[in-house]
């Protein structure tokens, strides 16, 4: 029988979060959201800050699954198989040397042009069943979107752990996350913040004002800018201003009542980020 604690009425039982990552699906999805803003050749999964994942979600302990690449690729010469196998390495070793964190390998099956992961779903079940038995944790957070870890979340919860759910927008199974206790969307500032420090200094965000209140609009409006054009987003109107050298996209209302206002230095880099951030696009008149 596994140890259970004896806690008082007047205690708690500290609360212990583990964290599993699904690896391939977390790089795929960082890149994706992340390639508009660094660039095709800037946003690499290599650039993922894991000590800032595993305080995003005060986990104690961090487990990483994910595959090592050993299938050549097409017409892949062997030192640079080598060289990559080396890179893929070293990536696993950077992962494993921060604290807390544990990485478990799958393999690839198939050929170049089609490799899929194996045995990742079965240590990450395993994994996520051994913890919850011995009551190590009281909170498990699975980074991931396959529909196959279904049938772990839904034992998990039936065990009477709390099971959260963050997972990419635009790749996830609705039935995973209808599966556990709760679920979390991973957005582009979440992506952002796990990004190295360098690369947030060489790609800077917007300023972002927001706030609420009786003339907090007319407070928070620019002055002395120069219009350039309006449009909508859901309803509410969306205006853009030039001052000086920054441009300003200001919302007298959005929803909840809010007062809101972005600015750049950049027109398309201001437009781009309030779509990345918000995941909408305004529609200009």
């Amino acid at each position: 029988m596994p140890y259970r604690p004896n806690y008082t009425t007047e205690q708690k039982p500290p609360e212990i979060t583990y964290l599993f990552i699904d690896g391939g699906y977390l790089k795929r999805s960082y890149k994706d959201c992340t390639s508009q803003w660094f660039g095709n050749g800037v946003a690499d999964w290599r650039n993922i800050n894991f000590a800032a994942i595993k305080s995003h979600f005060k986990a104690k302990k961090v487990f990483y699954y994910d595959c090592l690449d050993e299938i050549p690729n097409q017409d892949e010469k062997e030192e640079d198989f080598k060289a990559r196998l080396s890179q893929q390495e070293n990536y696993f070793n950077q992962i494993r040397s921060l604290e807390g964190y544990h990485v478990k390998l799958g393999t690839l099956a198939g050929n170049p042009n089609n490799k899929r992961q194996k045995e990742v779903d079965v240590l990450l079940t395993v994994d996520m069943m051994n913890h919850t038995i011995r009551n190590n944790m009281t909170n498990a957070v699975l980074i991931a979107g396959d529909r196959d870890f279904k049938p772990v979340v839904e034992s998990l919860v039936s065990m009477g752990m709390y099971v959260k759910i963050a997972y990419d927008p635009r790749s996830n199974s609705q039935d995973l996350r209808y599966a556990a206790d709760d679920s979390i969307p991973l957005l582009f500032e979440n992506y952002y913040y796990w990004s190295p420090p360098e690369l947030k200094k060489k790609y800077p965000t917007p300023k972002i004002d927001q706030a609420g209140g009786g003339d907090t609009p007319q407070r928070y409006r620019p002055s002395d800018a120069k219009f350039i054009k309006q449009g909508k987003v859901d309803g509410y109107k969306a205006e853009l201003f030039q001052k000086d050298s920054q441009f300003i996209l200001f919302f007298e209302k959005i929803e909840g009542g809010w007062t809101l206002k972005l600015s750049f230095n950049s027109q398309d880099r201001l437009e781009l980020y309030y779509s990345l951030k918000y995941g909408k696009k305004i529609e200009w008149d």
